[in-house]
């Protein structure tokens, strides 16, 4: 098997011409040329036409729609994209995540990050599986915690509430209350599993960055953005995050280095009043594909010499608590103790170390040393 044999290649009606726009630092693959990807390549685009999970068709029509509109958009950062048009889907759903569970594991070994245009959030489920051995940081931007399932039980669904491997870890961002079971909210927090209500993430978007900077794999449902800001979202809303909240968590995603793949589905472009959702989504993904292109490997292990060390003796525990800047990015992190003696690095803020500071552990300090011991 090799990587063509998944995919199919893009329509030429779909590439705008036009001196400075990002298509111009674009490789775009065709079949008669073969596909041909250089070492320098950093981002793969990879379309999934699929939405066969949904009780709602027309999903399938958003990757070649925000095609248009993101190759329309600025080069921004100069650098190296690859378009690998669309997945082949496969015969029954299966078949289609394993399908992007070969492609995303193919890319991975050759360091490069997937920006996934579906299609249903289900689809989230076949880039969890190239994954999975890994036991990767998964993160949603939706406002639902259990993800709706119209009739069929939701993959992600089974892997956060049902699985005994409490050794993978799950973020929320964006969720709203009244959407949510008191249970299932119980269920994240005796988990210790992070999730931000939607009105602390517009009160201070912000506030996400550390979990973005810690998240291997992100996905982004356009039912997490209000109604006005995406008409064409699967389960509109009145509520929810403006585009340009949206726009910047994608951002964040992509200045971490650990971020693998981001996602970005739910839209019904039959509803797109004047192509805003189309548009919102190609200009998220323009803002996640900038992030990648200006993210650096920056940890405290992998180079010291670029951070400061601070400790802080918090009289509870009487433990040092063990916090680090990088003095080039002015961004921080904090160790969190194992009881295995290997201590683990996440991300944090400022306000972090400026609780601990005054006697407080951060959130999540606390969180992460519960799930790890």
């Amino acid at each position: 098997m090799n990587l063509t044999d998944y995919l199919i290649p893009l329509a030429e009606d779909l590439i705008p011409t036009g001196a400075g726009k990002l298509v111009h630092h674009t490789i775009i693959y065709r079949n008669d040329e073969g596909l041909k990807i250089p070492e320098s390549v950093k981002i793969a685009i990879l379309g999934i036409p699929e939405d066969r999970f949904s009780n709602c068709a027309g999903e399938i029509k958003l990757p070649e729609q925000v095609r248009k509109h993101l190759y329309a958009l600025s080069a921004g950062t100069p650098d190296t994209i690859v378009d690998l048009g669309n997945l082949r889907i496969g015969k029954t759903l299966s078949d289609t995540y394993f399908g992007l569970q070969y492609v995303l594991s193919e890319l991975a070994s050759r360091q490069i990050i997937t920006l996934v245009i579906g299609g249903t959030f289900d689809l989230f489920y076949g880039s969890f599986l190239a994954f999975e051995t890994q036991k990767p940081t998964l993160t949603t931007i939706t406002p639902h915690l259990r993800l709706p399932d119209f009739g069929n039980q939701h993959p992600l669904n089974t892997i956060i509430y049902h699985s005994e491997d409490f050794s993978i870890n799950f973020c929320n961002i964006a969720y709203q209350s009244y959407y949510n079971s008191r249970d299932d909210l119980d269920y994240l927090k005796d988990h210790f599993f992070e999730t931000y209500r939607l009105g602390e993430v517009t009160a201070d978007v912000s506030k996400c960055e550390p979990a973005l900077r810690d998240t291997d794999l992100l996905a982004l449902s356009m039912n997490a953005v209000k109604y006005s800001d995406a008409p064409a979202a699967s389960i509109p809303s009145p509520n929810g995050l403006t585009g340009e909240e949206a726009c910047q968590l994608a951002y964040y995603a992509g200045l971490g280095y650990r971020c693998k793949t981001m996602g970005l589905f739910d839209a019904l472009l039959q509803n797109d009043m004047q192509n805003i959702t189309a548009k919102l989504v190609a200009q998220i993904a323009w803002y996640f594909i900038e992030g990648v292109k200006l993210r650096s490997a920056e940890h405290p292990l992998t180079s010291p010499q670029n951070f400061k060390k601070y400790l802080i003796l918090y009289d509870q525990l009487h433990y040092n608590l063990c916090f680090y800047k990088n003095f080039k990015t002015e961004r921080w992190w904090m160790e969190v103790p194992s009881l295995s003696g290997e201590p683990e690095f996440i991300a944090c803020t400022y306000e972090d170390y400026c609780k601990a500071t005054e006697q407080e552990l951060p959130d999540r300090w606390w969180k992460r040393y519960q799930q790890i011991n």
